[in-house]
């Protein structure tokens, strides 16, 4: 019976050991995380700096801000002009075929929200854990296909201020430099005036679009009702032929939305309650698992028309 039981725990030992090792290459140790980047406005597009270091394009052009800011958006950033002292010149993003694959989401609260009094992790707002929002639910399903995933994260409300846009684009510059295969744009929820808004938001897309030319781009729907910016996003959609993930079905129902006194966890290792109106607006789980499919369907979709069109 002794030796019986030693090796029963032996057994048990070594089931451990091997269930850990599955665990952490089928799951956790095959993801690499870069840090969660949130763009200052004090690297904004500079238009007095641009007009003085270009004095061929102020001679052709003027020296009004928004026409150096669209020369640089459209031309100036491709020629490798600076849009603000100390940045750095553009250089063409090189596709490497290193067995990583990369992926960059850049949105608002939805996508991540920084640690604050009302809110107590840095992930998308309302989700119950870090693991639970819709970055980490793709980033867990793209897991599955893919021996290496390495992504990083932008905040990007800034963007959605009416006095910013275009202007802070240049924040993105050293982001725009790594071959990302996917790049998931999630942004205009807190946009009210939509004056401007098709022609930033095409410019915003475009701009990521030139800067990784070989990178799938899935652009979110919003989730807060407002008509005539899902118009806007499913046009831009089509005519910059990007994958859309269309939220128009769900938006409305309660049973996607967060509530007040929902629990969630947070970066101290405790549970809070969710106490603040604003947060419990926000996409609960189901929305965050509803978003997270639906750009993995996209990428899915691409996946099987590249095999489709290399056979």
């Amino acid at each position: 019976m002794k030796g019986l039981g030693k090796k029963l725990i032996r057994n048990l030992v070594l089931f451990v050991a091997v269930t850990l090792v599955i665990e952490c290459f089928g799951i956790s140790c095959n993801t690499a995380k870069a840090a969660i980047i949130i763009p200052q406005t004090k690297f904004m597009f500079d238009g007095e700096y641009y007009a003085n270091s270009n004095p061929d394009i102020v001679a052709k052009l003027g020296d009004n801000y928004d026409t150096l800011l669209n020369h640089y958006l459209n031309s100036g950033k491709w020629e490798g002009r600076l849009p603000y002292p100390g940045a750095a010149p553009y250089i063409p993003v090189e596709d490497v075929d290193d067995g990583i694959y990369k992926a960059l989401f850049i949105g608002n609260s939805i996508t991540v929200h920084p640690l604050c009094k009302y809110w107590w992790g840095s992930w998308g707002m309302a989700a119950s854990s870090p693991e639970m929002d819709y970055v980490h639910k793709t980033v867990n399903g793209l897991n599955a296909t893919h021996d290496l995933v390495y992504y990083d994260v932008v905040g990007f409300s800034t963007w959605e201020r009416d006095n910013v846009r275009s202007r802070i684009l240049p924040n993105l510059d050293a982001t725009l430099t790594k071959d990302y295969d996917l790049v998931v744009i999630q942004v205009g929820e807190n946009i009210k005036n939509t004056r401007t808004f098709e022609k930033d938001y095409e410019t915003l897309v475009q701009y990521v679009k030139r800067s990784i030319p070989t990178a799938q781009v899935v652009l979110v729907g919003d989730f807060w009702k407002m008509s005539k910016r899902d118009v806007i996003k499913t046009q831009v959609a089509e005519r910059l032929n990007c994958d859309y993930v269309d939220l128009s079905t769900i938006r409305s129902k309660s049973s996607y939305i967060a509530k007040l006194g929902n629990k969630v966890y947070g970066d101290d290792g405790s549970y809070h309650r969710i106490n603040d109106a604003a947060v419990a607006m926000h996409p609960n789980d189901l929305t965050m698992e509803y978003i997270a499919m639906g750009i993995l369907d996209c990428v899915n979709k691409e996946n099987i028309q590249i095999v489709v069109d290399e056979y």
